[in-house]
């Protein structure tokens, strides 16, 4: 694919199918990052909250093993590394099931938004990376644009409903002390988790905004100029030139022997204008008559004259030359429906041949 920086063009066309494939092998997909934070917020706020007893409990068991060592022999490599041990172990069984958490949803995200892709190209190292010239296009585009004022309006709700949430519940906050130490993380855990949801309400104004922009972004960089969607044309499906000038040669070939079947014909049906079927019927080889030849309006008349500079009947039935130019294709024997009206014009050709020849021999 040419590279994009090629044409300086107004990007006005539609991508095509291959171009689209080409960003995606490139790495380059829509995908907002902060609707991605913003469900991975809402997951750890649900597992946290619902694991919450599930982790006291445990870091209860791991307080009171701690408060039943016997710390004289502490200073001992057997003591510390069970001390050790006990810690990690305690501290992966209260994070597993976030992180676990954490990484499926993260996955089911990303995947919901770009699909599967595997993109090796990303891993490359590319110099104009480190071209700082494109380095400060990047600075004052559109999307650093965008970033740093997402980066703001971010700030500002934060601080507005973290301003919000606690402006009615200093009071309460100043006997928090006074609390026994289950209560008080009794209550600093429902005051994190309602924080934590306004928050969530706040980011997912803000990842919806986010959304919006990437996919406009990204199509506005996928569409191509008129010269980009011409030369990618002639790469993957051929100079159209070339392939239009092969269809007119074709169809000549094609019209060419179709006029070399009209002389043997027994005869030619008409529209009278839009349409001309040659028929031929040998009942000695034949099951049934066939369409030799057949066209439409300029072919059509080619058709006519031919069959009348060669003296083949020509017979004006509107109805059974537009049935047998629509339903039947060139070499094939004409359908069960139409023998009726096709025997009536042979039997009027034959009677009419027969007549002509007795004519000419008196």
């Amino acid at each position: 694919m040419a590279d994009d920086n090629d044409d300086f063009g107004e990007k006005t066309e539609e991508p095509s199918s291959h171009r689209i494939e080409e960003f995606r092998k490139r790495g380059e997909v829509s995908s907002s990052k902060e609707l991605t934070s913003v469900l991975l917020l809402a997951a750890n706020i649900i597992t946290i909250s619902l694991g919450m007893l599930f982790i006291f409990e445990i870091l209860e068991e791991y307080v009171h093993w701690l408060y039943a060592l016997d710390f004289d022999k502490a200073y001992s490599p057997k003591m510390l590394k069970e001390i050790v041990s006990k810690t990690l172990w305690t501290a992966m069984k209260c994070t597993l099931p976030i992180f676990f958490v954490s990484a499926l949803i993260g996955f089911l995200a990303t995947v919901g938004q770009i699909g599967f892709l595997w993109a090796p190209k990303v891993l490359e190292m590319k110099p104009e990376r480190l071209n700082p010239i494109a380095g400060l296009k990047k600075l004052i585009s559109l999307r650093s644009v965008f970033e740093a004022f997402k980066g703001m309006m971010k700030f500002a709700i934060i601080l507005f409903i973290v301003y919000l949430f606690f402006r009615d519940k200093i009071p309460v906050l100043k006997g928090f002390l006074q609390l026994d130490i289950f209560q008080s993380v009794l209550y600093g855990k429902n005051l994190i988790i309602n924080l934590s949801l306004y928050i969530l309400m706040g980011m997912f104004f803000v990842a919806l905004m986010d959304l919006a922009f990437q996919k406009y972004s990204y199509q506005k960089k996928i569409k191509q100029t008129k010269e980009q969607a011409k030369r990618e044309q002639k790469e993957h499906e051929g100079n159209p030139e070339i392939k239009q000038r092969i269809r007119t040669i074709q169809r000549e070939v094609s019209q060419r022997r179709t006029m070399q079947e009209v002389p043997k014909a027994d005869v030619v049906v008409t529209n009278p204008t839009h349409f001309a079927v040659a028929l031929k019927y040998d009942p000695e080889s034949m099951m049934s008559p066939k369409v030799i030849a057949k066209g439409a309006d300029h072919m059509a008349l080619r058709i006519r004259k031919l069959a009348k500079d060669n003296e083949i009947p020509v017979i004006e039935n509107i109805t059974l030359a537009r049935n047998l130019y629509k339903t039947v294709k060139i070499g094939e024997s004409v359908p069960r429906d139409l023998y009726r009206a096709v025997a009536e014009v042979l039997a009027f050709v034959y009677k009419f041949k027969k007549k002509r020849k007795a004519l000419s021999a008196e």
